[in-house]
Formats: structure tokens, C-alpha cells, sequence
């Protein structure tokens, strides 16, 4: 079983349990969800992503307790307290952003990274390194809770087209929060580019994982 970590502080159990229903419906994987507190604006800046690191390495802590949790996910783009969870616990633990760059460099060369920070994720652009192409972002769409705004989908979508318009081969999610909007399946009716969600690059990454484990 995987136990996702997500940043977004939220009581709505649909919101809470999204990223762990897509990868059932998607590769029948079993997983455990829970959010860290007081953060419901989620992480948008640098300020917030200190303020939640302690608190997943706490919650990655008690993952790790749990018998039936095999590997973690922390399931936001900028894999935050990565290293800090990897340190503290003795089971696998990945990111989102990392699974996602792996995945996008496989499918295409010139990589545009989409989010909702003035800057794409450290880590994930370091992953992507010559693949990596541009990155966009829309000043109407700052923190996960304005995804679920009417106009979130058109406006990504405009951003996206500018990005493909400049050269990009394949559009890279920089917020998991594009998974809960299910923001891939509204884009592939307008787009003819791959378009690598941040959810399903950390079910693949689990799938991998579980093969190499010894039945």
C-alpha cells in the first residue's frame, strides 16, 4: 500500500482522497491519504514550504509506522522535505516532481513546465536538466485553492498554448492540484502534445518500485 502525503490542509474528505482514487482507477493501487495541518492554501512560496516540511516529515514518521504502508509519496510538485522524510524513515519515500521529470523526459525533448509559482519547482527543473525548455504560469491562478475557480481551466489552457506556440514537444505538471481539477483530460481535447501528470508519474514510480521488491 502507498501512503500519499498530500500539502493541501483540507476537510473534504473528495478533495483528501483524489490523488489516491485516480491511481486506483488508473493502476488498481491501494493507498492511505493524509494531509498535513494548517496549511489550506497548500505550498505557493517559499515562506509556506518551510512552514510544511517539518510537518510532512512528522506525518511521513507516522506512515511509516503504519504495517501495510510500503512506500510513501510526498504529492506535490516541489518535493518538499524530501530528503528530510528519506532521512527519517527506513521505507522508500519519493516526490511528484521528480517522478513527473523522469516521466516527461522520456516523452519528449523540450520540456514546458506548467505551475502556479513565479519559478518551476528546484528540484524538478534540475531533474529535467537539458530537457528542460520554459516555464509558464498564469497570475490569476497563485495558490491550489484558485484551481477550482470557473475560469482555472481555459486560463491554464491559454497559458499551455503560448508555451506550445514557443516550441515545447510536452507539457509537464508543476502542481498536483492539476490532478484534482483533472486538468489532463480537459487539455487532451484541445492538445495534440503529451501532457505528464504530476499523480500518474507517482503510481508509475510505485508500480516500478513494487516489481523490484522480492515476492
Amino acid at each position: 500500500m502507498l501512503g500519499i502525503i498530500r500539502v493541501l490542509t483540507t476537510k473534504d474528505n473528495q478533495v483528501l482522497q483524489e490523488h489516491g482514487s485516480r491511481l486506483t482507477e488508473l493502476y488498481g493501487i491501494e493507498s492511505k491519504s493524509s494531509c498535513i495541518a494548517s496549511q489550506p492554501n497548500g505550498i505557493y512560496d517559499d515562506e509556506s514550504e518551510k512552514a510544511a516540511i517539518p510537518k510532512i516529515v512528522a506525518l511521513a514518521q507516522e506512515m511509516a509506522e503504519d504495517e501495510e504502508i510500503e512506500a510513501i509519496t510526498i504529492s506535490c510538485a516541489a518535493d518538499p522535505g524530501l530528503k528530510e522524510a528519506r532521512q527519517a524513515v527506513d521505507i522508500p519515500v519519493f516526490g511528484a516532481g521528480i517522478c513527473g521529470a523522469h516521466a516527461a523526459s522520456m516523452v519528449g525533448s523540450k520540456v514546458a513546465v506548467v505551475g502556479i509559482t513565479e519559478q518551476p519547482p528546484p528540484a524538478m527543473k534540475k531533474q529535467l536538466g537539458e530537457t528542460f525548455y520554459n516555464y509558464a504560469f498564469s497570475p490569476r491562478l497563485r495558490k491550489t485553492t484558485d484551481l477550482f475557480q470557473q475560469y482555472a481551466k481555459p486560463e491554464l489552457l491559454r497559458v499551455i498554448n503560448k508555451a506550445i506556440e514557443a516550441g515545447a514537444d510536452v507539457i509537464l505538471f508543476a502542481c498536483t492540484g492539476f490532478s484534482t481539477i483533472r486538468l489532463k483530460a480537459y487539455l487532451q481535447k484541445h492538445l495534440e502534445v503529451p501532457v505528464v501528470d504530476l499523480v500518474e508519474a507517482q503510481g508509475i514510480a510505485y508500480q516500478l518500485l513494487r516489481k523490484e521488491q522480492p515476492e
